[in-house]
C-alpha cells in the first residue's frame, strides 16, 4: 500500500476532531448489529480500510467503493473463497471480542442497531420494507458478503449498512423497485438511505457496482439528497422514508446525546491530564484495557505495547499480519505480540516479556520513537536519523544507550520534557496518563513523510 503523506494540520484535526458540520464526528458512536460474529467480521474489514485523516463523506464512499471493487453479483462468478475462517472468527469472538464488546456496550461505547417498525408508528402495509430493514435480515446477507464477496442486491444493501454503522452512520435498507431510464422491466431491488449529519441520503451500491463492471461510473447513485431524482428510477412505498427523513435530526441529535451522557471511560485521571486524555481518546489512542481504569497509577509493559501499537495504527492505519511464533513464555497478549512483529519490542533478552512490569520513561520514549521510524521509514534506525535536542539532561549518562536518540528527539519536538530540575530520571516509572500525553503529542506534532512500501519487521533491543 502506498504511503500516504499525514501533515500537521491533518493530524491536528484528527486528534482535536476539528470537522465541520456541527461537529458529527468526534460524537460518532459505533452502531453493532449485536451479532457478534458479524460485528467483529466489520471491524476487521474496516481494519483494512485507509479511514484515517478521511471526511465523513469521504469515508463513506472508501466504504462503497471496496464494496464495489470486492464483490461480484452473479453466483457463478463466485469462485469458492471464503474470506473468513469460520472457526478463527469464532475463536477470536468467544476468546476475547465478546469480552469487549460487553464492555464497551455497558460503558456507552457503542450502540445497537435499532428496529423502527415499533418506535415509527406506521401501519405495516408494506412488509418488504419492514423485512429489509430488519436486523435479522441484515445480519444474515452481510454474513452471507463478508464470507464470500457475492450476492444480491440486499446483500451488497445489507454490507454497506453494517460497515457504515460501525464508523456511527446509521444506514437503512429501503426496499422496491428499479426501473432504469434506459428502459428494461422494473425489477425488485433493495438500497440503502444514509443518515448524515441530520440528513438522509440516498445511495444504490448494487446499481454503482453494474455501472462500474459494465466500464461506466460508479457513482452516479451515491448520496443523493433529492428524493424527487431518486424517484425517477426508483418505485417504492414513500411512508416509511418519508418517517425516517422528517426525523432525521431527532436521530442523530439523539446519539449526541448518548455521547454525552456516557460515562466517559478516561476521566478518573489527574486535572492537568483531562484534555489529553479526552483528544487520546478521540483519536483511538487509548486501549480498551485502559478504559475505566485509575490513568494516575503507572503503566505496565504490556499496557504501553497496546498504547504503541494503538499510535501506529493511528499513523499508518492497520497493523500488518507477520507470521511467527511467539517467542515469549510468559505472555500471549495480542497487542505485545503485534508490537513485536512490527520490532517496536523484543523482550527482556531472556525468552521473556515481562507484561506486568513497570514501564521506565527511557522505555517509553524508545517504543514510540520506533513506532515514529516505523511509520516514516519503514525501519527502525535507533533513532540516529531523528533531529536531536541541543538540550543534555544532567544525568545524560544514566540514559541506556538504546534510548538516548529518542530521549533527545522528543525533547527537541517539545514532546517530552524533564523532570524540573535538569534531570531526566530514564528508570523512573511513568503513569499511564503521562504515557498517553507523549502519545497524544506525537499523534498532534510528528509529521509522515512518503517512502513508498509497507514496512518490514525490524529488531528492537531494550
Amino acid at each position: 500500500m502506498k504511503r500516504r503523506i499525514l501533515s500537521l494540520a491533518l493530524v491536528l484535526a484528527l486528534v482535536f476532531g476539528a470537522l465541520p458540520a456541527v461537529q458529527a464526528a468526534p460524537a460518532r458512536l459505533p452502531i453493532y448489529v449485536g451479532d457478534l460474529q458479524v460485528d467483529y467480521m466489520a471491524e476487521v474489514l474496516l481494519s483494512q480500510m485507509d479511514l484515517s485523516g478521511k471526511s465523513d463523506l469521504e469515508k463513506i464512499q472508501t466504504v462503497y467503493e471496496w464494496i464495489i471493487r470486492t464483490s461480484t453479483r452473479d453466483p457463478a462468478d463466485w469462485d469458492g473463497t471464503y474470506y473468513f475462517d469460520p472457526d478463527e472468527v469464532a475463536a477470536a469472538v468467544n476468546n476475547w471480542f465478546r469480552a469487549e464488546y460487553e464492555a464497551k456496550l455497558a460503558s456507552g461505547r457503542i450502540l445497537l442497531r435499532q428496529n423502527l417498525r415499533d418506535l415509527c408508528g406506521i401501519p405495516n402495509t408494506e412488509p418488504g420494507n419492514w423485512d429489509s430493514d430488519s436486523n435479522y435480515y441484515i445480519i444474515g446477507e452481510a454474513r452471507n458478503m463478508m464470507l464470500k464477496r457475492n450476492g444480491h442486491c440486499g446483500s451488497f444493501s445489507s454490507l454497506l449498512a453494517v460497515l457504515l454503522g460501525h464508523l456511527g452512520y446509521d444506514t437503512r435498507l429501503v426496499y422496491g423497485e428499479f426501473e432504469s431510464k434506459f428502459g428494461g422491466e422494473p425489477v425488485v431491488h433493495t438500497w440503502n438511505y444514509i443518515l448524515l449529519d441530520g440528513t438522509f441520503y440516498w445511495a444504490d451500491v448494487r446499481i454503482d457496482h453494474s455501472n462500474v463492471t459494465a466500464g461506466y461510473a460508479g457513482h452516479s447513485y451515491f448520496m443523493i439528497a433529492d428524493t424527487d431524482v431518486w424517484d425517477e428510477e426508483h418505485n417504492w412505498d414513500h411512508t416509511y422514508s418519508d418517517w425516517l427523513a422528517a426525523n432525521a435530526l431527532y436521530f442523530e441529535l439523539g446519539y449526541w446525546e448518548q455521547v454525552e451522557q456516557a460515562p466517559t471511560p478516561w476521566e478518573n485521571c489527574s486535572d492537568w491530564a483531562r484534555d489529553y486524555m479526552q483528544r487520546a481518546g478521540q483519536a483511538g489512542l487509548i486501549p480498551s484495557r485502559l478504559e475505566d481504569q485509575d490513568l494516575r497509577n503507572p503503566i505496565t509493559r504490556a499496557e504501553f505495547a497496546a498504547v504503541a501499537v494503538g499510535l501506529y495504527e493511528f499513523f499508518r492505519g492497520s497493523v500488518p499480519e507477520y507470521p511467527f511464533e511467539n517467542p515469549f513464555s510468559d505472555t500471549q497478549d495480542p497487542d505485545v505480540l503485534r508490537a513485536y512483529g512490527l520490532g517496536i519490542v523484543n523482550g527482556m533478552g531472556d525468552g521473556t516479556f515481562a507484561p506486568d512490569a513497570l514501564l521506565t520513561r527511557e522505555q517509553a520514549v524508545t517504543m514510540l520513537g520506533r513506532v515514529y521510524e516505523l511509520a516514516d521509514t519503514n525501519a527502525v534506525h535507533s533513532g540516529v536519523l531523528l533531529p536531536q535536542s541541543v538540550l543534555q539532561f544532567s544525568d545524560h549518562s544514566r540514559i541506556s544507550d538504546y534510548a538516548r536518540n529518542y530521549v533527545y528527539f522528543f525533547v527537541g519536538q517539545s514532546i517530552v520534557d524533564g523532570m524540573g530540575n535538569g534531570t531526566f530520571e530514564p528508570q523512573s516509572s511513568m503513569t499511564r496518563e503521562q504515557a498517553l500525553k507523549v502519545a497524544v503529542e506525537s499523534a498532534a506534532r510528528l509529521v509522515l513523510h512518503d517512502y513508498g512500501e509497507d514496512p518490514a519487521p525490524a529488531p528492537a533491543e531494550e
